[in-house]
């Protein structure tokens, strides 16, 4: 899926193109719905989601943090807006962000597997680090010893 396909369902829903360069909350608003579709859909960066709407990574970022927002400003239009265009662009799109096919189950397994990947670096290189102090510990006695012993 390209930013572009998201951004004409976007100004077709809002009927505004939000990409103008101001500040108006609803264009404000209204990227920042772009940007959290972009986010979850897409694998695109943030500096890639922003050029489409003339803006840089930070104005993302931005858009992302006031996304989270919505719900407790009861901004409703939005998160409807938001809801309407996801459903409507996982119906005609394959995305292109393999996390998104992947089921939960599948996801499951994945950490584990590397859970138990991890574990078995983590006691191989714990006991390689026994056997280095363990070497340091007798080769102190036996120079404590040798020292003795004179």
């Amino acid at each position: 899926m390209e930013l572009n396909q998201i951004k004409t369902l976007l100004i077709t829903l809002f009927k505004n193109d939000f990409s103008q360069p101001d500040r108006q909350r609803h264009n404000v608003y209204q990227r920042a719905v772009f940007c959290r579709l972009c986010r979850e859909l897409t694998p695109y960066s943030l500096a890639e989601i922003g050029k489409t709407i003339n803006k840089d990574h930070a104005s993302v970022l931005h858009g992302l943090k006031i996304f989270k927002s919505f719900e407790i400003w009861n901004e409703d239009m939005y998160l409807t807006i938001y809801k309407k265009a996801k459903l409507k662009l996982e119906e005609k799109y394959s995305f292109a962000n393999p996390c998104l096919q992947i089921s939960i189950e599948d996801k499951y397994k994945k950490l584990f597997f590397n859970h138990i990947l991890l574990k078995e670096k983590y006691y191989k290189t714990k006991s390689e680090l026994d056997k280095i102090r363990n070497f340091k510990m007798v080769e102190k006695q036996i120079a404590n010893n040798g020292i003795h012993n004179r």
